[in-house]
């Protein structure tokens, strides 16, 4: 089966699905993992384990494998679609709560990602040694960041909405001139400049007669997909 980190759905003016592509989970976890390495060594507590950090990146996304399902779009409010064409959307719901085995801290840290409060940072660092509960808030900071900006990148190059910028905490996402060209502010990474690739597969439609969440779903899992690559360019403003 194929495991999937974001899908992107394409519609004509009259609101008909005409194409389908997927991220490769894999894929966003590449690119998640690229940035957290590039942070400056400013942001890294004195005595955060990268090593452990880093392995959270690895893994934080890893339950969106057993979670991934596509639904009618309407259903995000509780409303059932009531006429064609049906926009669609993708769900991981659930998938906070599938968490690796294995080192508490890490698992901390994959657990809180979906939900950066006070809350969640005071339940996990009560599970945790004093030296672990010194490091957690600041690399968890640092996995929703890699996570956050990832997400933004990806949607402005795939989905070509560039011209929108986005604030995420303190940081903001945004297109400079140039093909596949952007920036963060504050500039955040040690580099002046580095690259992410974006695999895409792009679904075949033609032979779908009825679209639905199952048909939709179906293409999905199959193997019959072309490959495409967005290359972009971060680069400090």
């Amino acid at each position: 089966m194929n495991h999937w980190g974001r899908i992107f759905f394409f519609y004509d003016d009259k609101d008909r699905l005409i194409g389908l592509k997927g991220q490769p989970l894999e894929n966003h976890t590449a690119n998640c993992l690229k940035i957290a390495e590039r942070f400056h060594p400013s942001f890294f507590h004195p005595q955060s384990d990268r090593k452990r950090l880093l392995s959270a990146v690895a893994l934080h996304d890893q339950g969106k494998k057993e979670t991934f399902r596509i639904r009618p779009a309407e259903e995000r409010n509780g409303k059932k679609p009531v006429k064609a064409p049906v926009r669609f959307a993708y769900s991981f719901a659930g998938h906070r709560f599938r968490v690796p085995d294995g080192d508490p801290y890490i698992i901390g840290l994959i657990r809180s990602h979906h939900e950066y409060s006070i809350e969640q940072i005071n339940r996990e660092k009560s599970r945790l040694s004093a030296a672990d509960q010194k490091t957690f808030a600041d690399d968890l900071y640092l996995l929703c960041m890699a996570d956050q900006i990832e997400a933004e990148i990806s949607v402005r190059a795939i989905e070509g909405k560039a011209v929108i910028s986005r604030t995420f905490m303190e940081f903001t996402t945004c297109a400079l001139d140039g093909d596949a060209l952007f920036s963060v502010v504050p500039w955040p990474f040690e580099p002046d400049a580095f690259e992410m690739d974006f695999d895409l597969k792009a679904a075949d439609l033609s032979a779908v007669k009825k679209m639905t969440p199952e048909a939709i779903q179906k293409i999905l899992v199959q193997n019959e997909h072309s490959d495409e690559r967005i290359t972009v360019t971060l680069r400090r403003e």
